[in-house]
């Protein structure tokens, strides 16, 4: 997978499919990553998920959950901490003095 700088990816949790075992499932683009006997197993496996990829990837993570009319909700699953930049050419100056 090719996670890009300052993109946003995106776990797609559609309604559960009636008459399976595992209804409730988390997809990756067109991966399939995760079928669940329930949504709150699917969302906790999404969260983490979430988690994951953004903490490996620099980048944000939103989840589109779809609602029982056929629209779908975006919430924020993972939202990456601001960048903190070290001011090492400062700190090595001062360490000369």
């Amino acid at each position: 997978m090719t996670i890009l700088l300052n993109a946003c990816e995106t776990l797609y949790l559609p309604l559960a499919q009636p008459n399976r075992m595992f209804p409730w499932e988390v997809f990756h683009g067109k991966n399939r990553m995760g079928a669940f006997a329930t949504q709150e197993e699917c969302f906790r496996h999404a969260l983490r998920l979430a988690n994951s990829l953004g903490s490996r990837g620099g980048s944000a993570v939103r989840l589109k959950i779809e609602d029982e009319q056929g629209g779908w909700t975006t919430v924020d699953g993972y939202v990456p901490e601001p960048a903190v930049r070290e001011a090492a050419p400062v700190r090595r100056a001062l360490q000369r003095e």
